[in-house]
């Protein structure tokens, strides 16, 4: 199954995403799950913040080589599911790949009380506080995820 998970600069949140997916997946054994990501706002090439480098290192996910790249055609025909991290993303897919909107999942709604229109806000700009406490909230959340992707319900 191929994962695409969407942000809107593809910098911090869907690269760690796709790094936890990877890492999961790894620890699993579990060859048949692939995860990409990108931006729908993003520009090619843009490197992670230093921050979001630091806090994916401490989780040991490993953000220094990653660039940037914007939502594409191609991308969206690769993806079995696109993981969005706002309702603005949804939004964006639906207006511009409208027939890629059965394939379109909120991850915030997999956060403990989460509900459809959460959002895993963007700590882009901010203090390493607050990209350490985002990422807690996006790797709650992808751990539930992942969890419903392979059938485990513990």
């Amino acid at each position: 199954m191929n994962i695409l998970f969407v942000c809107t600069g593809n910098l911090c949140r869907s690269p760690m995403a796709e790094a936890l997916l990877k890492k999961f997946s790894s620890r699993a054994g579990r060859s048949d799950l692939n995860a990409r990501s990108a931006g729908t706002h993003a520009f090619a090439g843009n490197k992670s913040p230093v921050e979001a480098q630091q806090v994916a290192d401490t989780a040991g996910l490993d953000l220094m080589s990653h660039v940037a790249q914007p939502l594409s055609q191609e991308l969206v025909t690769w993806a079995d599911e696109i993981v969005v991290m706002s309702p603005e993303h949804e939004e964006f897919i639906e207006m511009n790949f409208p027939i890629a909107r059965e394939k379109v999942v909120e991850l915030a709604r997999f956060r403990l009380g989460g509900k459809p229109g959460d959002t895993i806000k963007d700590p882009y700009g901010m203090s390493l506080f607050y990209y350490r406490q985002y990422f807690s909230n996006l790797m709650e959340a992808l751990q539930r995820y992942y969890a419903q992707l392979v059938g485990d319900r513990t």
